[in-house]
């Protein structure tokens, strides 16, 4: 049963009326144009403004989808629909907010864009970590006979060796912000199709968030361009090339609908990477069941995310190293539970996979 289609007690499934009562139109195809309508203006705003990367603006947008797709279907069936959405998304803005709490900087210097990395503490009194995942990634690079160059710098060297913008650069802009983009759709999709892996999902993505906001709190690290731009980065400058790839195809990201003020932004919210951690979840969340090709394309999606975070000068390995784990921990928290419940003869998701 899909989440659009709502069951009585007796088990009969609730079917909306056909057409609509005043002008006889069919309600299937009232629903595949305001769905055309709904994707024409999606590609003019992105044209015209940007890729929305706040978390507003995207779940904004997933509601007015939402209501399309039950459109139809009565009010019964649009409001199951606010109340499995609305939680989710209000402790995932809670996490945002909570996010830029965490950050050691002051709203001036936020403003600035001035970030020290020198006597730096945040509101609980730890200190800013600047040496650690330079130490580490210095000894992986040992350990893959680079002698010690830092992860980062091979990959800007390689792939980045001069000023201009390579081709690549596209693809390293589109994987960084489908990290916006693909667990909401991925949602979105469940929700349609599977509601019960829906909330499975959902609240893997909240166990996950969670986790890495605390670890901010208690683990403030500065990312490869902070730690460079305080000097103390090894070898070459650090380039920042996350965003620029756009700019060869016309395209830019933007905040949409709420100021980058310091309660969102968090310069130093890089241990784990939860840009890794969601990449992963989703590759690990549709592991189960599949074969091996399929297991090698979601492998794929992980991997180029960590590509691009290096190439991007965002995040070292180690925090990637951290992202990944925060996400398997997560999948087998849950495998664990289902195991349980089902020794026990509870219910569990419909799917056999899981």
């Amino acid at each position: 049963m899909t989440a659009t289609d709502l069951t009585e007690e007796t088990g009969h499934r609730v079917v909306g009326p056909e057409r609509m009562r005043w002008t006889g139109w069919r309600w299937r195809y009232v629903r595949y144009a305001a769905f055309a309508a709904y994707a024409l203006g999606l590609l003019v705003f992105i044209g015209m403004v940007g890729v929305p990367t706040d978390r507003l603006g995207i779940y904004g947008g997933i509601l007015v989808f939402l209501t399309i797709a039950v459109l139809g279907r009565g009010w019964a069936a649009w409001w199951q629909m606010m109340v499995d959405w609305l939680p989710f998304q209000a402790v995932l803005l809670a996490y945002d907010y909570s996010r830029g709490y965490a950050s050691p900087y002051s709203d001036a210097q936020v403003h600035a864009k001035t970030y020290p990395i020198t006597d730096v503490h945040n509101d609980l009194g730890l200190p800013l970590h600047v040496h650690f995942p330079i130490v580490f990634d210095q000894w992986l690079g040992r350990l893959l006979g680079g002698g010690g160059m830092m992860p980062t710098t091979w990959v800007q060297e390689h792939f980045h060796p001069g000023t201009s913008i390579p081709l690549i650069g596209v693809f390293v802009s589109l994987v960084y912000c489908s990290h916006f983009l693909v667990m909401p759709t991925v949602a979105v999709v469940l929700w349609i199709r599977n509601r019960p892996r829906f909330l499975i999902w959902m609240r893997m993505v909240i166990v996950l968030a969670v986790a890495g906001v605390a670890t901010y709190f208690l683990y403030p690290m500065a990312p490869p361009w902070l730690a460079d731009s305080g000097g103390v980065f090894p070898g070459p400058p650090v380039g920042r090339f996350t965003s620029e790839g756009f700019d060869l195809i016309g395209l830019h990201m933007v905040g949409g609908m709420v100021s980058q003020g310091q309660y969102l932004v968090n310069p130093v919210a890089a241990m784990p990477s939860l840009h890794t951690a969601y990449a992963t979840l989703a590759a690990g969340f549709f592991w189960f069941g599949k074969t091996w090709w399929q297991k090698a394309l979601l492998t794929c999606y992980p991997l180029a995310m960590g590509f691009s975070l290096l190439y991007g000068g965002e995040h070292y390995v180690v925090d990637e190293i951290a992202g990944a784990a925060y996400a398997l921990a997560v999948i087998a928290g849950w495998r664990m539970l289902r195991r349980r419940r089902l020794r026990n003869g509870f219910a569990v998701s419909p799917d056999p996979s899981w």
